[in-house]
């Protein structure tokens, strides 16, 4: 089973040059986590599923926890801190998206992809 999470919206100071540390960015992040089949399938429990609004603060609480350099960083401790907080999450992957990025031309976003999988 598949749970997952799209264009999730922050505003956020992560970035390497001192246009972005000072004034921000939009970022937008896509989540992916693959699970076994949830008893909340059967029992219509969220006790018995993966809580997506857990998934979405656990996202929001890592961008707030430190400023990132990298992208490639950033996504990097999404992945493993949702497999260390989700012990039904089996695989995570996560796109994360700098909308508009200060590079010296105009570009819509760009974007790093991960995927990582629970040791077993």
């Amino acid at each position: 089973m598949f749970i997952r999470l799209n264009s999730i919206a922050i505003f956020a100071f992560h970035g390497v040059y001192d246009e972005e540390i000072r004034n921000g960015n939009q970022f937008e992040i896509d989540l992916e986590i693959e699970t076994a089949d949830s008893a909340g399938a059967k029992t219509d429990a969220i006790g018995d599923a993966l809580d997506y609004t857990k998934l979405y603060e656990a996202v929001i609480e890592i961008s707030e926890s430190k400023r990132y350099n990298l992208l490639e960083a950033f996504a990097n401790d999404i992945c493993l801190k949702i497999l260390d907080r989700f012990s039904d999450a089996i695989t995570v992957q996560v796109k994360v998206r700098k909308i508009d990025p200060p590079i010296g031309g105009k570009i819509k976003f760009v974007e790093v992809e991960y995927k990582k999988q629970r040791n077993k």
